[in-house]
């Protein structure tokens, strides 16, 4: 009977065990997640030059904004679907630009849906004060809504994790379930095996960024791709692969020996004279 308890506290303990383990990595994505949200609406401003942008994605039944860059500061607060451009876009599916005029000027305001298996989960809004967005800024901007899938594919792959790891263990633990015991276990216990030594800490990773815009780029880079074909951006010079010092004269480099030298033969003279 001993044995069955502790059979079941340790089943307990475990599961609570492997329920911690998981919030924590599900706590880890999302801080993640957010993270990965907030660089790709910089990178969008900077690539559009919009004086403010914001990122919102589909949650439950309403659109909240999740991240902003630039003079926009809407993150947190839900999204207003329901006029223009936003309306349009989720409507169609393609990106809208409307353009009104204020105080300050002509204003353009764009909508960039951000689709997953044919259907609108979110939105890039940005605006600025002039006319129009080229066709290259709204381009941009597309890409980068590509990028916002990969992120949610990684962040439902970490809240999927426990469910397909419990089903893929399932069949195991029904197999090698232990018979219940009416008498005392006469097998011999075994002592636990003490707990292996705690795993290192990672080293940190470096994160080599753009000189430019300081977005995250490969080792031995120094401009991401964007800021190499502006023209705007001055261009770093590249240092020589192999450098190569000045060559010395010979009076130079054997100073020393011919000062030593003239020094003797004076020091011989002025005996020789005195003799």
């Amino acid at each position: 009977m001993d044995s069955q308890n502790q059979l079941e506290t340790d089943s307990v303990e475990a599961a609570t065990n492997t329920t911690a383990a998981f919030s924590a990595l599900i706590q880890t994505a999302t801080v993640e997640f957010l993270s990965s949200m907030q660089l790709l609406a910089e990178r969008a401003r900077f690539l559009s030059n919009a004086e403010g942008l914001s990122l919102a994605l589909k949650q439950d039944s309403q659109f909240l904004y999740c991240a902003s860059a630039g003079i926009s500061d809407k993150a947190g607060t839900p999204a207003d679907a329901q006029h223009a451009p936003i309306a349009t876009c989720i409507a169609t599916a393609q990106p809208i630009s409307v353009s009104t005029h204020t105080l300050q000027g002509q204003l353009v305001k764009v909508a960039i849906p951000i689709l997953r298996q044919h259907e609108v989960v979110g939105f890039f809004e940005f605006s600025a004060n002039r006319s129009s967005f080229s066709q290259a800024d709204i381009s941009a901007v597309s890409a980068i809504a590509e990028l916002v899938n990969t992120a949610i594919d990684h962040m439902e792959a970490a809240e999927n994790a426990q469910t397909r790891i419990l089903e893929a263990r399932q069949p195991t633990e029904i197999e090698t379930a232990s018979p219940q015991l009416w008498h005392a276990d006469s097998r011999p216990e075994v002592a636990s095996k003490p707990d292996s030594a705690p795993m290192p800490a990672p080293a940190p990773l470096k994160v080599h960024v753009c000189q430019s815009c300081g977005f995250p780029i490969s080792e031995g880079r120094k401009l991401c791709v964007e800021c190499e074909q502006d023209p705007h951006v001055p261009h770093l010079p590249e240092p020589p692969l192999l450098a190569v010092e000045p060559e010395q004269s010979w009076i130079v480099a054997h100073g020393y020996t011919v000062a030593s030298l003239l020094v003797t033969a004076l020091v011989a003279g002025i005996i020789y004279w005195l003799r």
